[in-house]
């Protein structure tokens, strides 16, 4: 009898082990399946609007384009200062103006989404803003051959349902750092360089306006650029800064409603 419940006991353990090893072997695939890897900025859905980095970075980035004259003034301009930017760009305007979004590309930018259509999400519906950046993806990868990670709400309206648009599409939220939202349009060059330049700070994020009329950020940005430097300032893409940062944003998205900014 001992022999026999010693033998009964060894295979009720075998059995087990061997249901931990089988239940081990598919946890990986599980975990692909509630959680799919994302190659962004992780989990999408969040919103950015400061990168905690190492060093005296800052993001910068333009909204609206492309557009002629800006975008070529600006490409050109961050070129010759050895600076990198993100694009937001608006899918209708990237197929009127292919070209200069292929030259940004080129030069070492990043091509994000400010959806197809310029639209307030905040007063679509979730469906109708996930089709609008579905739309917007298409236009965008068409053209650089990449997927957009990043989305700068138009208008800088938001919702609960935008932000779970966000999710849906694979993209993460960003919006300007505290007195970075410069509405350029609005102002001299003079007053755009004052008020980037008493706000910014390392791992602040820069948003300036590249659709039409652009000429106000074409006189100023030479200038935001030079003094940048000047002050110790190295400047890239938002995807750029983000690869410096000293810690994990662990803040879960907010499901509330954005009222107002640009």
């Amino acid at each position: 009898m001992w022999a026999v419940w010693s033998v009964g006991r060894w295979l009720r353990h075998w059995a087990l082990g061997l249901a931990i090893v089988v239940a081990a072997a598919y946890i990986p695939w599980t975990v692909r399946q509630v959680w799919p890897v994302r190659h962004g900025p992780s989990p999408p859905g969040d919103i950015v609007s400061f990168i905690p980095v190492s060093g005296r970075w800052v993001a910068l980035a333009f909204a609206d384009g492309p557009s002629i004259p800006a975008t070529p003034g600006i490409v050109r301009d961050l070129g010759a200062y050895g600076a990198h930017a993100s694009f937001f760009v608006v899918g209708l305007n990237v197929q009127r103006h292919p070209k200069w979004i292929r030259q940004a590309a080129a030069g070492g930018n990043t091509i994000e989404t400010h959806t197809e259509g310029h639209i307030n999400l905040a007063t679509h519906s979730y469906s109708q803003d996930v089709a609008d950046l579905e739309r917007a993806e298409r236009s965008i990868q068409q053209l650089v051959g990449r997927r957009t990670h990043w989305l700068l709400p138009p208008y800088g309206m938001w919702n609960a349902a935008a932000l779970k648009a966000a999710r849906t599409a694979g993209l993460t939220v960003v919006v300007p750092s505290a007195g970075e939202g410069v509405r350029q349009d609005e102002q001299r060059p003079s007053q755009i360089v004052h008020q980037v330049l008493s706000h910014v700070r390392p791992g602040a994020i820069i948003v300036l306006h590249d659709g039409s009329p652009g000429t106000p950020v074409l006189e100023a940005l030479p200038t935001i650029l030079h003094l940048l430097r000047v002050e110790g300032y190295r400047i890239g893409s938002i995807p750029e800064v983000w690869r410096h940062r000293t810690i994990k944003l662990d803040e879960s998205p907010s499901t509330g409603d954005n009222k107002g900014g640009r």
